[in-house]
């Protein structure tokens, strides 16, 4: 089809919609007005409210359904309309529209003027300003408010028929008659969504959805957790709905309510959440540090690795340490492993590595651990034990093994390392949350501060005993150090290295300074600065460090020349033990539950008694098993079985009786007595 034929048939099409839209609107705004005057007289009742709407929806498309159709009987061709619209056009519109009609003949030229002209005029119409919808919409608006307003002025809002007594009948007994519980585990979990009625105890993976729905003949329902109260209101006639975390254990406890607000017969419902543990891993071979002479050796490596739920990935990680004092240079990789999955919870994996490959040099080692990860969203992987292959140096011998705590620095902490580990913190910054940032740059501010400490004692202290605090950080009294330094004496440059080594220490206070508030760009300035102090004094010829700055001496004539009458006792007021909280409460619900039994309460009294002291003893420990038994035999009304339960329990609180020793006076006469016999020992 010609391009200018394909123009005019779209401006076509697009005109006949819109007048298709015209036509639906007119028809709806008339069926609405019809529904309208229906909905005046009362039609089809007062108490039939979805009647009446159906009515007016019914109406609604009957009046479409007819404009078309009568519009489709008497309304002209698109084209005459067009034209009457557009007086402009001449009947080339008219004309072409009837020549699409008849086919489309490529070969003639007088179709292709028509085309052309009509394609030229139809261009600069719009549609929108020939057929405007503003009238056809505006008309379906007014008759939309006006029936509207007469269902809801001849119908007021009341419940449907079935749910009437649930808005307007009030309830006088409130009670539970049962609870749903829909268990939803996280997503990462892969595990099916459960769902019980009336359980005892719910049991859900930690970070999963819980959602009680709870039937009752109540006007509210009030839910106490560990973290608070709070009132539902009904979803749906007779059922109430929440959403419980499941984040910790606990109880859920249900109390329903009348419209006047007495309290009916609570539910208890015990929460243990399973934890998501960490996954485990270990290298099982070669299992132990290794002192190799050369680096032509191949390590054959195995790892071990299972998590509760599901491995997510196994890597085996090393850090190359080079050099020695403060130019130490630290290079991390990982090992290429072939893994094994036995299923989704255990993996293996195995490597050969070739240390050829890390280009060691004689006093080099490599620390190596596996770190395995699960799919539980921003959980740290897992790190095993970690294991040295050390090169050794020419002429020395191999040490014994050892195998470092994971919870412990893997690694001697010296200010290069703290610059390593400020740069890596700086890298993870934008993917780290502000508060885990804070607490890792916290870290970091106490390994410098270790540092730090370090060469302070190695220095004996401080140089000054009074510092000026107006004084330069960078400033060093010369004079006043070479009086109290003998050792200064033997030149300038001497004294500059004591001098670059009192700068190292004053930026790393800098350093440790700004660590502390999270300031850690600054702080690797000033750590950098502390490095390059450091190898300025560490390359002088001579730089003296000291425990003390003074010899100190006893003074032997001062031996023996106190007065001993001036000896006395210290004597201290005794402390008195705090209580056990926790045996505290323990004690009171025993106590709680003999009360209940001696007071013959029963009904409704007792079991509320019954399940108040259930929840004392769950807000006790509730992750503690032998105390979520006596809180379920509290709920099930079994008071002597809950109370042995509890004795047993509060039992294993409390700390064995000291044992029986000798009376203050028995001992102080065998001392006595050994005083006196030890003069008529040594008489020969």
């Amino acid at each position: 089809m010609r391009p200018d034929a394909a123009a005019l048939r779209a401006f076509l099409s697009s005109v006949s919609r819109r007048l298709a839209w015209i036509a639906a609107a007119e028809g709806a705004a008339l069926g609405l007005a019809l529904a309208f005057v229906l909905a005046l007289v009362g039609w089809p009742g007062r108490d039939a409210l979805v009647r009446s709407l159906g009515v007016g929806l019914l109406f609604a498309a009957v009046g479409v359904l007819a404009r078309f159709m009568s519009s489709h009987r008497r309304r002209p061709p698109v084209a005459v309309l067009v034209e009457r619209r557009a007086p402009q056009c001449r009947n080339v519109v008219v004309t072409a529209d009837e020549l699409l009609a008849q086919g489309d003949y490529p070969g003639e030229y007088t179709r292709t003027l028509v085309y052309r002209e009509a394609a030229r005029l139809v261009s600069a119409l719009d549609p929108a300003a020939l057929f405007p919808t503003r009238n056809a919409f505006a008309a379906l608006g007014a008759c939309v408010a006006l029936w509207a307003f007469a269902v809801t002025r001849t119908h007021p809002p009341t419940a449907p028929s079935g749910v009437r007594g649930f808005a307007t009948t009030p309830i006088t007994k409130a009670a539970i008659n049962n609870v749903d519980v829909a268990i939803t585990p996280p997503s990462y979990a892969g595990q099916r969504a459960q769902s019980v009625r009336d359980p005892a105890r719910i049991e859900a993976l930690v970070g999963s959805r819980v959602r009680l729905s709870i039937h009752a003949a109540a006007a509210s329902i009030v839910v106490e957790t560990l973290r608070g109260k709070l009132t539902l209101a009904p979803s749906s006639p007779n059922t109430f709905s929440v959403d419980l975390p499941a984040d910790a254990d606990g109880y859920v406890a249900l109390e329903p309510e009348t419209s006047a607000g007495r309290a009916g017969a609570r539910r208890l419902i015990g929460l243990s959440v399973i934890a998501d543990n960490p996954p485990r891993v270990r290298i099982t071979a070669p299992g132990k540090d290794v002192f190799l002479r050369d680096t032509h050796n191949t390590i054959d490596l195995a790892v071990e690795a299972s998590d509760d739920i599901g491995l997510a990935s196994l890597r085996l990680r090393y850090t190359k340490v080079s050099g020695s004092g403060e130019r130490f240079t630290f290079v991390e990789g990982d090992v290429p492993l072939t893994v094994a999955r036995t299923d989704a919870r255990t993996w293996t994996a195995r490597a050969k590595w070739r240390l050829d490959e890390l280009q060691l040099a004689p006093g080099d080692m490599v620390v190596y651990r596996a770190a395995a990860a699960d799919h539980r969203p921003g959980a740290a992987p897992t790190e095993s034990d970690s294991f040295i292959a050390e090169i050794l140096a020419p002429g020395g011998n191999a040490a014994s093994g050892f195998a470092l705590n994971p919870n412990e620095e893997r690694y001697a902490v010296s200010q290069q390392m703290v610059i390593l580990k400020t740069e890596r913190l700086l890298a993870r910054k934008a993917s780290m949350q502000g508060e885990a940032f804070a607490t890792e740059s916290l870290e970091l501010a106490a390994e410098q501060r270790k540092v730090r400490a370090e060469f302070v004692f190695m220095m004996g202290g401080e140089l000054a005993d009074a510092p000026d605090p107006t004084a330069s950080m960078t400033d060093l009294n010369e004079e006043a150090e070479a009086a109290g330094e003998s050792d200064l004496a033997a030149g300038r440059m001497l004294n500059r290295g004591r001098a670059a080594l009192l700068r190292a220490i004053r930026s790393m206070s800098r350093a440790a300074a700004g660590l502390t508030t999270a300031d850690v760009a600054p702080a690797l300035i000033h750590e950098r600065a502390a490095l390059a102090q450091l190898e300025l004094a560490f390359s002088r010829t001579r730089i003296i460090l000291r425990a003390l700055t003074e010899r100190e001496r006893l003074d032997p004539t001062r031996r023996l020349t106190g007065v001993l009458t001036d000896a006395s006792r210290d004597v201290r007021a005794s402390a008195e033990p705090q209580a056990d909280p926790r045996v505290v409460a323990l004690r009171r619900a025993l106590a709680g539950i003999a009360t209940l039994v001696g007071s013959h309460a029963a009904g409704t009294t007792a079991s509320a008694q019954a399940s108040s002291l259930a929840e004392s003893v769950l807000r006790v420990d509730p992750s503690s098993k032998a105390l979520q038994d006596v809180a379920a035999l509290l709920t099930s009304g079994q008071l002597d079985r809950a109370a042995t339960s509890l004795a047993v329990a509060l039992r294993a609180e409390l700390s064995d009786a000291p044992a029986v020793t000798t009376s203050p006076e028995v001992s102080r006469l065998g001392g006595a007595l050994a005083d006196a016999l030890r003069p008529h020992a040594r008489t020969p």
